[in-house]
């Protein structure tokens, strides 16, 4: 018993438990006080502060043809104008097509924090894109990461 007893406890019926630890607690910035963030280190032309955008608002209006958030979670959008915006979405956040009657655009929602390009593509085969900047492996959507960004970046409460 010398061993066991150095490792944990014993219950009541005499048989050994090992040591709960503790749910990690929450971490980063909490999504619903956040108006907007800043982000730096994210290269040039990524770096500013992000307005928080929230279901059916509009994220970008390509002259008439606009993305909307959608769905539960949120974006924090910096506008880079001509039909194009730096997105952080949250892990369930969506972009659609059309704030009732559209669909998911370019493989929202991703799971997980990701900060990308967006922009829209005119032409024969008229489409919105999505480049990855950086990607976070949290899929906790009530707070924006500060740490685990890949590539490296900043992210603080504006």
């Amino acid at each position: 018993m010398g061993f066991f007893a150095s490792s944990g406890i014993l219950n009541q019926r005499g048989f050994f438990s090992a040591p709960v630890s503790a749910a990690p607690a929450p971490s980063g910035i909490p999504v619903a006080s956040a108006a907007s963030v800043v982000i730096g280190n994210a290269g040039a032309g990524n770096n500013g502060t992000y307005v928080k955008k929230v279901p059916q608002q509009v994220l970008i209006d390509a002259g008439g043809v606009k993305l909307y958030a959608n769905i539960a979670g949120a974006c924090y959008l910096i506008d880079k104008g001509d039909n194009t915006a730096n997105i952080l979405f949250s892990p369930n956040a969506e972009a659609w097509d059309d704030p009732i009657e559209g669909s998911p655009q370019f493989g929202t929602p991703f799971g997980n924090w990701k900060l990308g390009y967006v922009y829209y593509e005119g032409g024969d085969v008229s489409s919105w894109s999505f480049t990855q900047i950086a990607t976070n492996p949290s899929s906790d959507s009530t707070y924006i990461p500060t740490s685990g960004w890949s590539p490296s970046i900043t992210i603080t409460a504006a």
